[in-house]
């Protein structure tokens, strides 16, 4: 195998596949990329048996071939080489890679080694944007569970039905839904699909979905599912299981509702938070027509209050909650408000707003 590239273009390229190389894996072949060149693009490889991505590049390919090599140990080469054209070389065991005046040598690792990949048979393929699935992900992703007892919970849940695709997370403690409709020109899905996608490969995903515009295809297939980009496939295992009936945690919508700015909310919790410790963690929201107060008190540490501007049509009342589990949905909200429903000091506090729902539960204070 004998390749030219362009020094910034290998080391984009390098940059899509890194993410399921640097797990720390018992099989160093796991922590290598599988590079193969054919005609006049290369293939990237890179897997940790549960999430796969697959890439390819054009180049000037002087010579068809395959190896194997060291991620981490290639990319930081690539790095640190000047910004021209690069040539990389198989001889015998080794790789070659010239730029300029300078002359890498590494060994690599037999590509028969390497898993075999399968890649997506493309068996349902649903159209959408990358803004719109980006912007379910952010809204969802932070609810995620992270005990390992309940797995089940460990990643994001997808539901695609007729002309719509939900997203739900949950780690017991709060929840998060979110409803978009697909692409205009995506045909009506007649058979619901619905599987759960591991966080750790949701955070993959989130890295190629940023700065793409073109449409992202979904091929889901009956264990895993795949992420279809222009040059770019990603495939992941999904988490087997039954999700929670997520629907019957949420209530109806009720007239107790709060109606605040969502950036003084955001910073009166922020700052209230700075006296958070783990044994005392719970701020206090105490409601009243025309304004809330945020408060805490932490013995031996001290106590704040702030008075916030905000319109509540309900009972007054005073309830707490774990600061950061309001501040993950405030910061990552774009409205500049944020309106909140409550049905008492011991139910969950309700988010809503355009096709999106966030509830947490409070705690005791």
């Amino acid at each position: 195998m004998k390749f030219s590239i362009e020094k910034e273009v290998l080391l984009e390229t390098l940059q899509k596949v890194l993410g399921p190389a640097t797990s720390k894996q018992n099989f160093p072949v796991l922590n290598n990329v599988l590079i193969s060149s054919t005609h006049n693009k290369l293939k990237l490889v890179t897997t940790d048996l549960d999430t796969t991505i697959i890439t390819t590049q054009e180049a000037n390919i002087q010579e068809k071939g395959k190896t194997s090599i060291p991620m981490k140990k290639l990319i930081s080469i690539v790095r640190e080489l000047p910004s021209q054209e690069i040539t990389v070389e198989i001889t015998k065991n080794n790789l070659l890679i010239r730029c300029g005046k300078i002359e890498f040598k590494i060994n690599t690792i037999d590509p028969e080694e390497f898993p075999k990949v399968e890649e997506s048979q493309k068996a349902s393929l649903i159209k959408i944007l990358p803004e719109v699935l980006g912007e379910m992900i952010r809204l969802t992703s932070f609810c995620v569970g992270q005990e390992e007892t309940n797995y089940i919970l460990n990643g994001i849940l997808f539901e695609i039905h007729e002309d719509k695709i939900k997203l739900v997370a949950t780690d017991g403690k709060r929840l998060s839904f979110i409803q978009r409709k697909l692409h205009h020109t995506q045909p009506e899905v007649k058979t619901k699909l619905s599987f759960i996608v591991p966080i750790k490969a949701i955070q993959e995903l989130t890295k190629l979905i940023k700065e793409r515009e073109e449409e992202i295809f979904l091929a889901v297939e009956e264990n895993r599912v795949g992420f279809d980009f222009k040059d770019t496939q990603f495939i992941t295992r999904t988490i087997e299981g039954e999700f929670p009936n997520y629907a019957q945690y949420v209530p109806k919508e009720g007239k107790d509702k709060l109606i605040i700015n969502r950036k003084e909310f955001l910073a009166a919790l922020r700052r209230a938070d700075l006296l958070s410790t783990p044994d005392y963690q719970g701020v206090k929201v105490e409601l009243k027509k025309d304004s809330i107060v945020v408060s805490k008190s932490t013995p031996q540490m001290g106590e704040v209050k702030e008075v916030i501007g905000a319109q509540y049509s309900g009972t007054p009342m005073q309830i707490g909650f774990n600061p950061q589990y309001l501040m993950d949905v405030l910061k990552n909200m774009d409205q500049e408000e944020a309106g909140f429903n409550f049905s008492g000091a011991d139910k969950p506090a309700v988010l809503r707003s355009e096709d999106y729902i966030y509830l947490v539960l409070p705690i005791k204070i």
